[in-house]
C-alpha cells in the first residue's frame, strides 16, 4: 500500500539509505550518475510517495538536493542573470542583466538546509564556512563568484547571506558598448588606441558600474600580435582569447588566477602574479581589479613602462588615484603626496563608469591627469556625460543626457601616443572639442 510522506521527512531517509548502502556514490562523483537509480529503488521498495509530485519530478527533487544546490539550480549559470543574493534562508532574489529585481518564491526550507547548500557550493573552491570561520569568498565553474557570511556575522535565524555573481565575459563587444549607449563610438575608439599605443589606464566605479565589461570589450582590440597577460583573482571574468574557424588560436594571451590557501605560505596573490607577468614580455598587463597590496605591484610596472590596465572600486578621477595611493600605502608607507603622484604617473587616464538609476550604464566621465612641474596633480575631463533631465513615468525612471567633449588630450598624451606609433590621421581624429554623438 503506498506511504504517502512528508517530502523532508523522506529526503532525511533517503540520505540515510544512501550513506549506509552507496555511501561511494555521494563522494566519487563518477558514480553520481548511479544515484538516481538508488533513489527510485528505495522509493520503490518502500513505496513512498510525496503528495503532488510525480515519481519522476519526485526522484529528480531528492537527486537536486542530496548532489546538486536545491533551490538555486536551476539559476546556477543562466544567461539572463546577474546575481542570486540569498538575503537569508527564506529570502531569494534574482538581479536580471537589465538591472530588475524578481524576488524567487522557492526557498530553502530551514537555516540549517541554507548552510548546508552554501557549504557545498564553497567546496568547490576548497573553501569552508563554519562558526569558526563565518565568512568565505569561492568560485564556481562557469565563471561564477561567491561570497557568504553565516552567523554569528548574520542573524541566526536567518542562516546564511550569500552572493552569487555571474560574470558574462564574452557578451558585450565594443559594438554593444555604443549601441547601449555606454559610451559614444569616438570614446571607445580613443580607448583603445590607448591600450594599442601605450598609455595605461584604470576604470573605476562601483560594483556592477560595468567596469570590468567595458575593459573585456576595449582589450579585445588588441591585435594578435600583443602578448597580453591577464590576472584575476578567484574567478574568469575577462575572456580574449580568439579562434579562427578551425579552432586554433590566433593571439597571444595568458590567462592567470590568484588562489589562496588554508596555508599563507601558499598563497598564490594577485601580486605574486602582477610580479611574474614582467618575466613573460608583455605588452598589456592586466590587473581584473586592483583591490590591496597588488595595486602596489601595478603601479611599479606601469611606472617601469609597461602598459597596465586595471579597475578600482572608486570615485572618479581624482577619487580613483586617492584610492589607488591609500592601496599602495598597505604595502609601501611612503609620503602620501609622493604616492599621489605615482597613481597619476602610472595611470594617467581614469576613466569613470556607473550604473544610472534607470539601471542604465554609462561612461560618466573620461580624465587626463597631468603632473605639473611641482609635482601636482591637473586633471582635464577629455569626455563625460551630462545628464539633462530626470523624469518618473509609470513608476519608471527616465533619464535624458548626451555626451560631450570638453577638452582635448594634452601634448605631452598626443606625444606619447606618437612615440609609440600611432598613426597622425588616427590622433587627428580625437583633436576636436564639442559635442560627441552617439
Amino acid at each position: 500500500m503506498a506511504k504517502t510522506i512528508d517530502f523532508w521527512t523522506l529526503l532525511k531517509l533517503t540520505q540515510e539509505y544512501v550513506s549506509q548502502h552507496y555511501a561511494a556514490v555521494l563522494t566519487d562523483k563518477s558514480k553520481l550518475n548511479q544515484l538516481k537509480s538508488y533513489v527510485d529503488k528505495y522509493l520503490r521498495d518502500n513505496d513512498y510517495h510525496v503528495e503532488n509530485l510525480t515519481t519522476k519530478e519526485l526522484i529528480d527533487k531528492l537527486y537536486c538536493e542530496m548532489a546538486e544546490y536545491s533551490v538555486l539550480t536551476p539559476f546556477l549559470g543562466s544567461p539572463d542573470l546577474e546575481e542570486i543574493n540569498v538575503n537569508g534562508w527564506d529570502d531569494i532574489a534574482l538581479t536580471y542583466l537589465d538591472g530588475s529585481i524578481v524576488k524567487m518564491k522557492d526557498h530553502f526550507h530551514s537555516p540549517q538546509h541554507a548552510v548546508d547548500i552554501i557549504k557545498r557550493l564553497l567546496h568547490h573552491s576548497g573553501m569552508i564556512i563554519d562558526n569558526a570561520t563565518p565568512t568565505a569568498q569561492g568560485h564556481l565553474p562557469g565563471n561564477t563568484r561567491i561570497t557568504a557570511l553565516k552567523e554569528p556575522i548574520v542573524d541566526e535565524e536567518r542562516g546564511v547571506s550569500v552572493s552569487i555573481r555571474l560574470l558574462h565575459p564574452s557578451r558585450v563587444t565594443r559594438e554593444n558598448l555604443v549601441e547601449t549607449g555606454f559610451a559614444t563610438q569616438e570614446m571607445v575608439d580613443f580607448l583603445c588606441i590607448c591600450i594599442r599605443y601605450g598609455v595605461p589606464f584604470v576604470v573605476a566605479g562601483a560594483t556592477s558600474s560595468g567596469k570590468t565589461t567595458l575593459l573585456n570589450a576595449i582589450m579585445t582590440s588588441i591585435p594578435d600580435t600583443k602578448r597580453v597577460f591577464t590576472i584575476e583573482s578567484g574567478s574568469r571574468e575577462l575572456s580574449l582569447v580568439r579562434r579562427d574557424k578551425n579552432g586554433n588560436i590566433t593571439n597571444n594571451v595568458v590567462h592567470t588566477l590568484s588562489r589562496p590557501s588554508d596555508n599563507p605560505a601558499y598563497d598564490i596573490t594577485q601580486e605574486d602574479l602582477v610580479v611574474a607577468s614582467l618575466r613573460f614580455n608583455p605588452d598589456v598587463v592586466c590587473v581584473g581589479e586592483m583591490r590591496d597590496v597588488e595595486c602596489y605591484s601595478a603601479v611599479e610596472a606601469s611606472l617601469t613602462g609597461h602598459t597596465v590596465v586595471s579597475t578600482v572600486h572608486a570615485g572618479p578621477a581624482s577619487a580613483a588615484h586617492m584610492r589607488i595611493a591609500l592601496l599602495c600605502q598597505k604595502r609601501f608607507p611612503i609620503d602620501f603626496n609622493t604616492s599621489l603622484m605615482q597613481a597619476g604617473q602610472a595611470f594617467p587616464l581614469v576613466v569613470y563608469a556607473h550604473k544610472l538609476e534607470n539601471n542604465d550604464r554609462r561612461i560618466m566621465d573620461i580624465s587626463e591627469c597631468i603632473i605639473n612641474s611641482s609635482g601636482e596633480r591637473e586633471y582635464s575631463c577629455l569626455y563625460n556625460y551630462q545628464i539633462d533631465r530626470n523624469t518618473i513615468k509609470d513608476g519608471q525612471f527616465v533619464i535624458e543626457g548626451h555626451f560631450d567633449k570638453p577638452n582635448i588630450m594634452s601634448q605631452s598624451l598626443r606625444q606619447r601616443l606618437m612615440q609609440y606609433g600611432v598613426p597622425q590621421d588616427e590622433l587627428n581624429r580625437f583633436l576636436k572639442k564639442g559635442d560627441v554623438s552617439a
